[in-house]
């Protein structure tokens, strides 16, 4: 599947760069631009990577990708410019986020789930609070 490839291939870029090899700038803003490249393709309403199964059409995983890949596109942008720049600290960081984000462990997704897990509002969430414009110990 393309998406696992396009993982793949941000995780040799990420290995290429903590291994510190300055001469390889240019290969991996190359290949930093293919990421990108595939997943904007993979972000598109109309990308399939395979025949759709019309039982399955809707599963979970399929329709997280786009939603993954939207949120992992900046931080590779990021790495991209950071290794134009041969920032090379800046450009690991941005990777492992985009790559954390792909995995569907990044920072938008745990904070996605916690929000999820509050089922209840702020307002009147509070065991025995009065109701709205009535003052707490007052009666209506």
């Amino acid at each position: 599947m393309l998406y696992d490839s396009t993982k793949n291939l941000l995780q040799s870029i990420l290995q290429a760069l903590e291994t510190g090899d300055e001469t390889l700038w240019d290969d991996q803003t190359e290949s930093g631009n293919a990421c990108l490249y595939e997943m904007h393709q993979m972000s598109g309403r109309l990308y399939k990577a395979y025949k759709s199964d019309t039982l399955n059409a809707h599963s979970v995983v399929q329709s997280s990708l786009p939603e993954k890949l939207n949120r992992a596109m900046p931080h590779v942008r990021t790495m991209v410019i950071a290794i134009r720049n041969k920032d090379q600290s800046r450009a690991l960081e941005s990777g492992k986020a985009a790559l954390a984000e792909m995995n569907g462990n990044g920072p938008s997704a745990i904070s996605a789930v916690a929000m999820e897990a509050r089922p209840e509002s702020k307002e009147g969430s509070a065991v025995g609070a009065a109701p709205k414009g009535l003052k707490a110990g007052s009666r209506g």
